[in-house]
This record gives C-alpha cells, sequence and structure tokens, in this order.
C-alpha cells in the first residue's frame, strides 16, 4: 500500500500542500495592478482583490482609515 502523497505526486507532480501555490491568480487588484507570481495578495470577503503593497490605499479609501505619521 503506497503512502497517500506519494500517489498524489504520481498522479499530478505535487504533494496537495502545493497545489493551492500553483493554482491561477487573478490578473489584477482593483487598483489596476498586475499581479505578478510570487506577488503577495489578498482577497476580501466581499471579494476586493488587493495587492499588499496597496493595502494602506485600499483601507484609506474602503475603510475609512486615516494616514497619520509620527
Amino acid at each position: 500500500m503506497n503512502d497517500p502523497i506519494v500517489e498524489q505526486i504520481e498522479r499530478t507532480g505535487y504533494p496537495v500542500d502545493l497545489q493551492e501555490v500553483t493554482e491561477d491568480h487573478p490578473v489584477e487588484d482593483m487598483f489596476g495592478d498586475e499581479i505578478m507570481d510570487n506577488d503577495i495578495y489578498f482577497i476580501f470577503k466581499n471579494g476586493d482583490v488587493v495587492l499588499a503593497e496597496n493595502l494602506g490605499h485600499y483601507a484609506i479609501q474602503n475603510l475609512g482609515a486615516e494616514e497619520l505619521e509620527a
């Protein structure tokens, strides 16, 4: 009897844990910035897709945050 992980790798070439990483990702975030391989992005419950570098802008525009400097 083979290990299920080995069988998964033999069938697909990837263990189950890595399949999510190899799936397609959105093409751009809500600000129009292209999402490239290895970019970090967030999908909010309302469906908004935002690159990590745009989170501050998103918080100000959509969540009512105020940008301050110490």
